[in-house]
């Protein structure tokens, strides 16, 4: 709900997360607030057991975060990688991180990046707008 008043047109939102985690070949797309860390929205491509997911990802970056401001260092992307998936989170708008997850081993992560990149602008212009 706080969601919605925040963001106004959160449905629009949602629609081009999900093309973008289509275009990108991603498991999953998420669209976190900046301070918060909250989830603005999100695009699965590749059902989660764990339904409590966002909640623990938005605590342990909220705490990594913290981490970087006592050593006076600035939060501003991350990446974490295994035998399993690749993950990046980055600054995405003025007010977004968005978070990548993919588990396709050949689908490079810089690629990816580069994709989120373009899509960046378009993102700024939809969250901005209030229609």
């Amino acid at each position: 709900e706080i969601v919605f008043q925040l963001v106004p047109n959160v449905n629009k939102l949602q629609e081009k997360l999900e093309k973008l985690c289509n275009l990108c070949g991603a498991d999953e797309v998420v669209l976190f607030e900046k301070e918060t860390f909250l989830v603005i929205s999100d695009a699965i491509s590749r059902k989660h057991q764990d339904v409590h997911r966002f909640e623990k990802i938005s605590n342990i970056i909220k705490h990594y975060k913290l981490t970087c401001g006592k050593t006076q260092a600035r939060f501003k992307s991350m990446e974490v990688k295994n035998s399993k998936f690749t993950a990046f989170v980055d600054l995405f708008t003025t007010n977004t991180y968005i978070m990548v997850i993919m588990s396709n081993p050949r689908i490079q992560s810089a690629a990816i990046q580069q994709n989120v990149k373009f899509a960046q602008p378009h993102f700024e212009q939809i969250i901005k707008s209030k229609v």
